[in-house]
């Protein structure tokens, strides 16, 4: 069949393998290891424990790995043409890929704010205030930050791969989302919303790594920025889907829709979306190659890798450096600084949002979910400058080999005066005319869609050997803040507000501490080189 041929690795073709009802012969694949002088190659006197997740992958060769030159049994890719191998999948194929992680990013995503539109509903029904409602979205944003600990790891284990991770999580996703259109208790729903974040974070967590593994690497960046353009324009689309469904029904069909589209997302998936991850692809190759010929010495050699990480290794290496690493590296703690800033600010919107477009403009809750199409045009226009920038800085640098971290650095330092920008715009405009604070919107997505890019490009060359800690503590800091902001933001904007002017103090506020952090990436870009020539982490 021409399908299980193209989408093998799927849930549905491995599915018709294990009952037997398709069958696909594997061919040894040649054997190859890391030499002494390979650049890769780990110093024999490492132990164990120093083999951690994120600074052995293939390159770690040594006595301890038990792997020997041209073993019989090493099963890897069948030359740099292998059509297993996805950086060789076909552009249809690999855009299907792209299309299929930007969707199930964006199904999981919308969750954090679909649910605001129901939010007044939600609290007269229980019989709670508006800070305990508000938990329901400061404890989801919360739950997928805390999830790529884990998850990031998990997905690099050639045994777990990316696909499991992702199938299983959404599937339980769904069921969640089933209980909290069903609950009856404000406890039951803010529970159910904190684990239902946890289970949207693997496509957060290692979407992009997905991204990389089938795009070559010249084009990673723009193929990045596409897919995090449909993770900014996620939470802002959603609350207009929400406003419909209240308006149509009630707030618990929120949840519904949410589980529909879901749903949806499962079976295409299923049958659409193949393992990518490298490791993982040729793991599957040595089980069949096992099953097959029933000799079970085939092997791969991340997995033998893998095998040798005991739990305490896993644990210091996902739990412990990503937080040691934050205490000690000045370049990352001002970075996650102000991303978590940015983060929060945006969550903060949907606080805001209530005051400006319903209570004074009146709009209904529909209307008020078209005002937050600003962002979504603010993303079309960020991608367009990224793309400008991307090939103007960064491209001809890569292509000499005179690119450096700081370089990334130049797209944060273009866009960083537009973010307080956007905050004071949108606070001192509010009573002018209901179009100003839209623009504002486009402003801040400027700034903040090729901030996060600059960041992460910058960190991930600063730090190659760990970044997955990089990323996971990223992660956690920026959701901690969105967690809080909306906690805090009614009664900073209800404690600052004038007379016409509702927000105006408080969002500028927030806009002068942003236009504070803005000088972050001028310092790092005059000072970055010296701080990683001192850093232990950055070699």
């Amino acid at each position: 069949m021409v399908y299980t041929s193209i989408y093998r690795d799927t849930v549905v073709v491995d599915l018709l393998e294990y009952f037997d009802l398709i069958s696909r012969t594997e061919t040894l694949q040649s054997a190859h290891v890391c030499e002494i002088d390979e650049p890769g190659y780990t110093d024999k006197k490492s132990n164990k424990a120093e083999c951690d997740m994120e600074a052995c992958p293939e390159s770690y060769v040594s006595e301890h790995s038990q792997i020997k030159k041209n073993d019989p049994f090493l099963v890897n890719w069948n030359g740099p043409s292998d059509p297993g191998n996805p950086h060789n999948w076909s552009l249809q194929k690999k855009s299907l890929v792209v299309f299929q992680i930007m969707l199930l990013t964006f199904v999981t995503y919308m969750g954090s704010s679909i649910y605001t539109p129901g939010q007044e509903y939600i609290q007269e029904e229980f019989h709670v205030g508006h800070v305990v409602t508000t938990l329901n979205l400061s404890l989801y944003v919360l739950g997928y930050g805390l999830g790529p600990i884990i998850f990031s790891p998990l997905s690099e284990i050639a045994r777990y791969g990316r696909l499991n991770l992702y199938m299983i999580t959404l599937s339980l996703f769904m069921i969640f989302q089933v209980g909290c259109a069903t609950v009856h208790s404000i406890g039951g729903l803010t529970v159910m919303r904190f684990i239902s974040g946890i289970l949207c974070s693997p496509s957060l967590a290692t979407g992009g790594g997905t991204v990389t593994d089938i795009i070559s690497p010249e084009m990673v960046p723009l193929v990045l920025g596409i897919w995090s353009a449909g993770v900014f324009s996620a939470p802002v689309f959603a609350p207009l889907l929400g406003a419909a469904m209240v308006d149509a029904k009630n707030w618990r069909f929120i949840f519904w829709l949410l589980m529909w589209l879901s749903a949806a997302t499962f079976i295409l998936l299923a049958f659409f979306f193949p393992e990518t991850q490298h490791h993982n692809i040729l793991y599957r190759r040595a089980l069949k190659l096992r099953k097959e010929t029933g000799d079970e010495r085939y092997y791969t050699e991340q997995h033998r890798l893998d095998r040798q990480i005991d739990a305490k290794t896993f644990l210091v290496n996902t739990l412990y450096r990503p937080f040691k690493m934050i205490i000690k590296e000045p370049a990352l703690l001002a970075f996650d600084l102000y991303i978590s800033v940015v983060y929060g600010c945006f969550y903060l919107f949907f606080e805001a949002f209530p005051i400006v477009f319903v209570g004074i403009y009146q709009f209904t809750l529909v209307e008020m979910g078209l005002a937050y199409m600003g962002f979504c045009v603010g993303c079309f226009l960020a991608y367009g400058l990224f793309g400008v920038l991307n090939k103007k800085i960064i491209v001809p640098r890569f292509r000499n080999g005179t690119l450096t971290p700081e370089v990334f650095l130049i797209m944060a330092m273009c866009v960083s005066w537009s973010l307080p920008l956007s905050l004071f715009l949108f606070g001192w405009t509010a009573q002018v005319h209901w179009i100003l604070p839209i623009i504002s919107e486009i402003f801040f997505v400027i700034a903040a869609f090729n901030i996060f890019q600059a960041t992460f490009a910058y960190l991930a060359t600063c730090y190659p050997k760990h970044v997955a800690s990089v990323f996971a503590g990223n992660s956690f800091c920026r959701s901690l803040f969105a967690c809080a902001f909306p906690l805090f933001g009614r009664g900073m904007y209800n404690n600052l507000a004038i007379k016409n002017y509702p927000v105006a103090w408080g969002s500028s506020l927030v806009g002068f501490f942003t236009l504070i952090l803005a000088a972050i990436p001028f310092v790092l870009y005059k000072w970055g080189p010296s701080l990683r020539a001192r850093s232990s982490y950055a070699h």
